[in-house]
């Protein structure tokens, strides 16, 4: 098949080169270029060397390239929609009011910066009444449900053996800093993000009501099981061997094996009945079993504030996003915040995404624009491949007309 099939193209080819009527093609001229680099010596910079030397990352973005270039104007093409329905009255229950109020609500600035830290108070009074170590799983597995992540990472997605199914897999996590690495190299760059870190945590403390003693004190708490936890975590090197993070195992047995972690009530919280589970890293939970056993349940309990309030802190009030963003700048290279309206356009986005490209697309892609996009997709399929296809599989349809064509998907 693969034979015949370049025997077609390159008849195909041969007959276009000798038909006269076909048009001359010729070299285009790239800009971009740096003629004066030779290809073989540094074909990066031969390429890229004139745009990156002058591709400018604007202050309230971490990089820029062709999607920034198609995101950007995108982004305030929605800002635009969300201005407009979150200023007028709609009826109950539709797109429009359920949209328009969300993000009327992230607007308000005023009353979020006068609640402070109300809303996750409920939180902070739940871990304080934690007890033991199966009500601090309880919490934690409870609070996974609604994005508070601190001990246990849970996903479903495709098992890695068998992608007919989808299977629960747990992770390592635990960790504030990106990875395990930055809470053990020494250099310089590395230490000034374990400072910035630790005065973030630190501060978050204070907004909720410590004086700098407490919080300091805290501070060193937290960082220390932190510190415990990322020294069981792989590497992210060890992470990209696939097979050596897949190890699905029965439920009952890591029950027996990390008895502290309570995985089938765990499971039942999520809402998620399986008898196995793929343990992708599971020196992890081994780990975090010991580890809960051997530090004290108070000292747990601050870690998991600790936690929740840089889960919350982008939400919260302005305080709260000053200290996340003066943390998280170090890491991104972001000069400055992004606006109250960027950041709310953003949250529509992610957690009203269908719903908001509905009114996206009643706006912006009317009829006359469908009309056009059917023109142009009509001719798609014709011509030269079109001529391969009916030779190769000796059909007078074309790949696109039939619909056999397999398509690839890109996550």
């Amino acid at each position: 098949m693969n034979k015949l099939f370049c025997l077609c193209l390159a008849l195909v080819i041969l007959g276009a080169c000798n038909n006269p009527d076909s048009p001359k093609q010729s070299f285009v001229a790239v800009s971009g270029i740096d003629s004066s680099i030779k290809p073989g010596n540094d074909f990066f910079r031969y390429v890229n060397g004139r745009w990156y030397d002058t591709a400018k990352i604007a202050d309230d973005q971490t990089g820029v390239g062709s999607y920034s270039f198609l995101n950007i104007p995108q982004k305030q093409l929605l800002q635009n929609i969300l201005d407009s329905v979150s200023k007028m009255q709609h009826t109950p229950g539709s797109i429009e009011q359920k949209v328009g109020d969300f993000y009327a609500s992230g607007m308000d600035t005023v009353t979020i910066n006068q609640r402070g830290y109300q809303p996750i108070q409920p939180i902070l009074a739940r871990i304080d009444a934690i007890s033991d170590v199966p009500s601090l799983i309880k919490f934690v597995a409870i609070e996974l449900k609604t994005g508070n992540h601190s001990i246990i990472g849970f996903g479903i997605s495709p098992d890695n053996k068998n992608s007919g199914i989808n299977i629960a897999h747990v992770y390592q996590a635990g960790i504030g800093l990106p990875d395990r690495d930055y809470y053990f190299k020494t250099d310089s760059p590395t230490i000034s993000i374990q400072q910035a870190y630790k005065k973030y945590i630190s501060t978050l403390f204070q907004l909720t009501g410590s004086d700098l003693a407490a919080a300091t004190k805290n501070v060193d708490i937290v960082y220390g099981i932190e510190k415990q936890i990322a020294a069981s975590h792989k590497t992210n090197i060890e992470l990209r061997d696939i097979n050596a993070n897949y190890n699905k195992t029965a439920v009952a047995s890591i029950g027996k094996t990390q008895p502290n972690m309570g995985w089938e009530t765990v499971l039942a919280n999520l809402d998620a009945k399986t008898d196995s589970v793929d343990m992708a890293q599971s020196a992890y939970y081994d780990k975090v079993n010991a580890l809960l056993k051997s530090i004290p349940i108070n000292d747990w309990k601050i870690y998991l504030k600790a936690r929740t309030m840089s889960s919350y802190a982008e939400e919260l009030s302005k305080s709260f996003m000053d200290a996340s963003f003066e943390f998280s700048k170090l890491l991104s290279g972001q000069a400055i915040q992004k606006s109250r309206r960027q950041i709310m356009t953003q949250n529509v986005d992610n957690y009203l995404g269908q719903a908001l490209g509905q009114l996206y697309v009643k706006r912006y892609f009317n009829e006359d624009a469908k009309k056009r996009v059917k023109s142009k997709a009509a001719g798609i399929g014709q011509g030269s491949l079109s001529v391969i296809w009916k030779v190769v599989h000796g059909s007078t349809t074309s790949s696109t007309e039939a619909g056999t064509v397999p398509r690839r998907t890109y996550n």
